[in-house]
């Protein structure tokens, strides 16, 4: 284990935890995880997925957490699944349950919780993004990808199907290009990813980082239990009127919604506002 140096974040990990093939930093109010072992081009191994999980329920309560940005060290996002823990457990012997199905649905646990975090979730994709981490990407709330940027949903060329990323696929860029892009396996660059809906904004490399703290600032400026509720409205495939009209009137009815109102009203930054 690995004690955390960073002043900032011991208030959210207080002892130690491990961060071998990721490291995080702070901005402000904002986390920044970068997925980090060259080794595996940052694939989805089960030491990575234990590390991610623990940062998810690390900051899951937190209001000092105001966004998680996820991003990738050596020119890669994500490379995806651990294809060499997948053929290791084939060769364990299935008594009970398949351990090669256990491993596949760690995998969709992860997901659906990253797509679930009660904070805006950022995705910077600078490199490659496949398979699994073509996933991950469409878990985020907002994607910015730079100029060298490359999605792929690979699994079918390997004679897989995306079974745990295909939902999350599906709900970003729609049945029409998810099946496109899953039944050809075809590469994907920023240009096309921005106009087929995969990423919300592209940016050369000169300008990501500015962008970066421009779309921070501006996440900053929402009510965090605001952010909270709309994730959970917004996912709900059919939400009912009055299961929106609680969750509406209870945040109104909170301290925050309380404070945002009238920040409004006398044309003042709310007291959550951090700008970086």
């Amino acid at each position: 284990m690995a004690q955390l140096e960073n002043p900032d974040l011991q208030y959210l990990f207080p002892g130690y935890l491990n961060l071998a093939r990721m490291s995080v930093v702070m901005r402000g109010p904002h986390l920044i995880a970068t997925l980090d072992h060259a080794p595996t081009k940052n694939a989805l191994t089960d030491q990575l997925m234990d590390e991610l999980n623990q940062l998810l329920d690390a900051t899951w309560e937190t209001a000092k957490i105001r966004s998680l940005v996820l991003r990738g060290a050596n020119s890669v996002f994500c490379a995806g699944a651990d294809l060499k823990a997948a053929l290791a457990n084939l060769e364990k012997p299935v008594s009970g349950d398949d351990p090669v199905a256990l491993m596949n649905r760690r995998v969709g646990e992860l997901y659906r919780k990253l797509n679930s975090y009660p904070k805006a979730v950022v995705a910077v994709v600078e490199g490659a993004a496949f398979g699994g981490g073509f996933g991950m990407a469409c878990c985020a709330d907002i994607v910015m990808v730079g100029d060298q940027a490359l999605f792929a949903l690979s699994e079918t060329t390997l004679g897989l199907p995306p079974g745990q990323i295909a939902p999350f696929v599906v709900g970003r860029i729609g049945q029409s290009a998810a099946r496109r892009l899953a039944l050809s396996g075809m590469r994907v660059d920023a240009a096309e990813a921005l106009r087929i809906g995969l990423a919300d904004q592209h940016c050369s490399d000169e300008e990501i980082e500015n962008e970066l703290t421009r779309l921070l600032n501006m996440i900053a400026k929402c009510g965090p239990l605001a952010n909270a509720t709309t994730k959970k409205i917004i996912q709900q495939s059919a939400p009912s009127i009055d299961a929106a009209a609680e969750a509406f009137a209870t945040c109104l009815r909170g301290n925050e919604g309380r404070e945002g109102v009238q920040a409004f009203n006398q044309k003042r930054p709310a007291s959550w506002v951090h700008k970086i």
